[in-house]
Parts: C-alpha cells; structure tokens; sequence
C-alpha cells in the first residue's frame, strides 16, 4: 500500500513538473522588420518597382510615396491599390499613402512569385520614390528595375469623332481594367454598358460631365460634374475603372479623344471601328 502511495504521488509531482515545463516554454513571434527603400528618377526614366520573390520576401505590408523634386515636374504612374490598379497621366503633384496591407501586386499571373508595385515615367523634372514596407525576413529587398528609354507605363490612342475604340485585357492577376480619358474642351465620347443604357463624358474647361441614360432616360441619381484629376494645359485627365476585363465601346461624339492604358502584364488590346 505504501508503494501504491508513493507511486502515486511521484505520478502526480511528474505531471506536475511537465505542466510547469511546458507553461515555461515561451511562445515565439516573428520578429517583424521595418524597412526602407527609396529611388530618384530623372526626365525620360522610367523604372519598375518589383518584388522579384514574393514568398520569400515576406512582405506584410508597403506603402509607396512619391515627392517631385522639381518645379514643373510630371510623370505617368500605374500602382498596385487595394487589389486593383490605379493609373494617372501627367500627374504634377505628390502622391502619398498608396498602402497595401495585403501587399497587392501586379503580377502576370495569379500564380506568379512576382509582383510589380508600380511603373513610373518621369517626362519631366525628377521624384524621389520612396517604398515602406515591413516584413519578417530580415534580408527582404525590393527591386528597382530600370525600363528602355522606349518604355511608356501608360499607352495612348486617339479616337476621332465618329469613330470607337473597345479596350479588353487577357492577363494578369488584376480584374479591372484602368484607363485614363483625356480630351480638350467641348469633346464628348459615349460609353455602351449595353443594348439599354450609355454613360456621356463631356469635357468642360475645369470638369468633365458625366451623364447616364438607361432605355433613353436621364438618370439624374447616376449623373454628376467632377474635376479633372489632372489637367495640362487645355487638356483635361479623368481616371476611369473599367471592370470585368472589358469597357465597352467607346464612340466620339464630338471633337477628338485620347485613352490611355497601361502597358504592363494586363496584356490590354484594343479595336478601333
């Protein structure tokens, strides 16, 4: 009876000592590391700001700034922004906060181990580009990669009045198709949503007016007056989503208009009529 005993409690002074084991055992984080990264790019520069391995950069989250340099500055950019992408043309000013906390990418694929951040063409003056981003592997770094003087982050065609162009997109892991509209004053192009309804854009000297019409109608709820994100002299730039890979036809009414896209991984094509 006296060894049951002992057995007993030496049993229990052995759970005992393996409890206290174990709640000693400290649970270990990932040591999370805040870095920087930063590039000045020069008139007629154009660079791409990649993560070359994504798995294993491990990169949690990044933010992209951009600050001209320069009076008089300008530059093109298409940037990876909450699981889209953003594009602007001839923008003047800096640009802050693009913060991913997913660490969207631009990608030729869902698939792929690498992703751009953005593409920057600076056609005047300089900025800096600065990336914050953090991470848990301690030797994680982006790359800048630097394009052919040729490289354009955003391609333009001019559509005349009467005719129509459609935009359509065939790669990438992005789903929404980004184009910048950019027109003179008194210009009007119609966008087809379908066999019912139409979206009007008409250029002004200080906005644009967009009108939606469904079965003829004015819808007057959908139809607003918005300042140009971004305007050079006469020419007035308006960003717009196009969603779904595909934007419909857009048709001059009157005067010219161009559209921009970018040319990066979405694989976008267009047809003119």
């Amino acid at each position: 009876m006296k060894g049951n005993k002992f057995m007993k409690k030496l049993a229990a002074c052995l759970l005992a000592g393996a409890m206290l084991v174990t709640s000693a055992v400290p649970a270990f984080a990932a040591t999370s590391y805040s870095k920087t990264q930063s590039k000045v790019v020069d008139t007629g520069q154009s660079y791409h700001i990649m993560n070359n391995n994504i798995s294993k950069n491990k990169i949690s989250k990044y933010t992209l700034n951009i600050l001209p340099l320069e009076s008089g500055t300008r530059y093109d950019l298409a940037v990876a922004y909450g699981g889209k992408e953003e594009v602007i043309k001839n923008c003047t000013k800096s640009l802050t906060g693009f913060s991913n906390t997913k660490a969207t990418y631009v990608k030729s694929s869902a698939s792929s181990n690498a992703g751009m951040i953005a593409c920057i063409k600076v056609t005047k003056g300089s900025v800096q580009v600065k990336v914050n981003y953090r991470t848990t592997n301690k030797s994680a770094a982006l790359t800048f990669k630097k394009q052919a003087a040729s490289h354009q982050t955003l391609k333009g065609v001019t559509v005349k009045n009467g005719k129509k162009v459609l935009f359509q997109q065939a790669g990438s892991n992005i789903t929404t198709v980004p184009l910048v509209i950019a027109s003179k004053s008194g210009a009007v192009t119609r966008r087809a949503l379908n066999t019912s309804s139409f979206e009007n854009y008409t250029f002004n000297s200080s906005f644009i007016s967009y009108r939606y019409y469904k079965n003829g109608v004015l819808q007057s709820n959908y139809s607003k007056n918005k300042p140009y994100d971004t305007k050079i002299g006469t020419t007035g730039y308006i960003m717009v989503a196009l969603p779904n890979r595909l934007s419909g036809w857009f048709t001059t009414k009157n005067g010219s208009v161009t559209f921009y896209y970018p040319t990066d991984y979405l694989k976008i094509t267009r047809t003119i009529k």
